[in-house]
């Protein structure tokens, strides 16, 4: 049984009120630098008090939400049900199963195959979990979980082309959710949850084997 909670699309009109989002920060970080001194100083004190910093917990970019990017057309792995017009697949229950883990509800974000790690920079959604595979260029510019499958031998079925077989979940560049996806996807391993879905969705596990971050 697929867990999601809600299931958007975006579309050209949604990817430019995310661009005047970004030009409305820009010019916020004109008033950010004027204050970043005094910013610093209360930062600071808040440390000798004993405070938390912001931004050190994994907190979700809407409240008691898991805000997953999708790209729902790949077979096999994340699309559009042709019976209930609903999100189904492997990478859409794995997406379920982490937002249980986490106490969240689990939104689904389709968008196009090209804005689909952008969107991440915008803030557009949490993690993208949507066959993305573990390039040097993905590697470099987002953070990311270690690989929880590899569809090498399962291209035909997934309509996937590449020689990026081993996939991730991708989050933006020092997100702290990372870490606590991450915990959730290795006790997903270990506990025999993602062999059990691929095993539903390809009569194969294609799982990568629990490991640990580095």
């Amino acid at each position: 049984m697929v867990v999601w909670n809600k299931y958007v699309k975006t579309d050209k009109a949604g990817m430019n009120d995310m661009k005047n989002q970004n030009n409305r920060t820009k010019e916020k970080n004109i008033w950010k630098k004027g204050t970043v001194i005094g910013l610093l100083c209360v930062l600071f004190v808040q440390m000798l008090a004993g405070c938390q910093l912001p931004g050190s917990e994994a907190e979700p970019v809407e409240k008691g939400m898991l805000k997953v990017g999708m790209h729902l057309e790949i077979p096999s792995m994340c699309y559009l049900s042709e019976d209930t017009n609903k999100p189904e697949g492997f990478d859409v229950e794995l997406a379920g199963k982490l937002a249980e883990k986490m106490g969240l509800e689990l939104e689904i974000v389709d968008t196009s195959e090209e804005n689909l790690l952008k969107s991440l920079d915008a803030d557009l959604y949490d993690c993208v979990i949507s066959s993305v595979g573990l390039s040097d260029w993905n590697e470099a510019h987002y953070s990311h979980t270690s690989p929880y499958a590899d569809i090498s031998s399962v291209k035909e079925k997934t309509g996937q082309d590449t020689e990026y077989t081993e996939l991730a979940v991708f989050t933006k560049k020092g997100n702290p959710m990372t870490k606590k996806l991450e915990e959730n996807l290795q006790e997903l391993k270990k506990d025999g949850t993602l062999k059990e879905l691929s095993q539903k969705y390809f009569e194969k596990d294609i799982t990568v084997a629990a490991q640990t971050k580095e």
